[in-house]
């Protein structure tokens, strides 16, 4: 039996978290509208990049966009199913394991050295229109990624690793800071979304093994969330900052934490 999702709640900002987000949200808007000027139309077919046509199934670029220094991965795809709707495809965002602390635990599998090579933890996948514009972020199930599953309490800390430093390709470099860039601004959506997966699959371990419900093919995707660019911006500029000097962690039931704690240097606020 479906159980129903925990509601989505913005969460508080602190002035510096307020402050960060725009700056993401500045290099979101900047490196979208490099990809959508001549000769590209928008994001999708700048995946294409010196190819003619988006097959089903392959991933752009070739040999997916890996960081080794981070251990952030991602590539683009679409499926065949998806060629008549209104969603072309997806951006799979990962972390690899090797870049993973050990002291943050792992669910499943058991034995991780003879699990998928290289192995890996998915953290969003970010579904694009035939427009090219992101419209909603989901979760899939440990069969779809063959990943190695961590539950959703460790959200935060993922969502923070991920960072691409590569310098090989200009081209590539736009698409790279977009990605980046979405994950960070879209932290607090990702971390629910992390969190309902974890919830969805503790409650459907209640009638059966973990094991049988990471391996149940009809559970695919296990939670999604709507985004959209104009109303996050528009969420953050309303966002009134909390007062500071305050030990008080306030955390939304998107499992976004408001501390100050671990801060790192502000990025020069460029102008959205």
């Amino acid at each position: 039996m479906k159980t129903p999702a925990t509601p989505f709640v913005f969460p508080h900002l602190s002035r510096w978290h307020k402050t960060r987000l725009l700056n993401h949200a500045a290099k979101v808007l900047e490196t979208q509208q490099k990809m959508s000027s001549d000769p590209y139309k928008n994001i999708v077919h700048y995946t294409l990049n010196d190819d003619q046509q988006h097959l089903s199934g392959i991933h752009y670029p070739k040999g997916d966009r890996i960081d080794f220094s981070t251990g952030a991965q991602y590539f683009y795809h679409c499926h065949r199913e998806d060629m008549d709707t209104e969603e072309h495809g997806h951006f799979h965002c990962f972390i690899r394991y090797e870049k993973i602390p050990r002291r943050i635990s792992h669910s499943y599998p058991p034995d991780v050295k003879n699990h998928t090579h290289p192995p890996m933890s998915h953290l969003v996948a970010i579904a694009m229109n035939r427009y090219g514009q992101p419209i909603r972020l989901f979760a899939v199930n440990q069969w779809v990624s063959s990943e190695i599953w961590y539950d959703g309490e460790h959200a935060e800390w993922f969502t923070r690793r991920f960072r691409m430093t590569l310098s090989d390709s200009p081209h590539w470099q736009v698409l790279d800071a977009w990605v980046s860039g979405m994950i960070q601004l879209f932290a607090p959506q990702i971390h629910w979304l992390l969190c309902e997966r974890s919830r969805v699959v503790a409650a459907a371990s209640a009638d059966a093994s973990m094991e049988s419900v990471f391996n149940d093919e009809s559970l695919e995707e296990l939670a999604s969330i709507p985004i959209d660019l104009t109303q996050q911006i528009h969420w953050i500029l309303k966002n009134r900052p909390q007062k500071t000097g305050t030990a008080e962690t306030r955390t939304s039931s998107a499992g976004f934490t408001d501390s100050d704690d671990n801060r790192q240097p502000a990025i020069p606020l460029l102008k959205v």
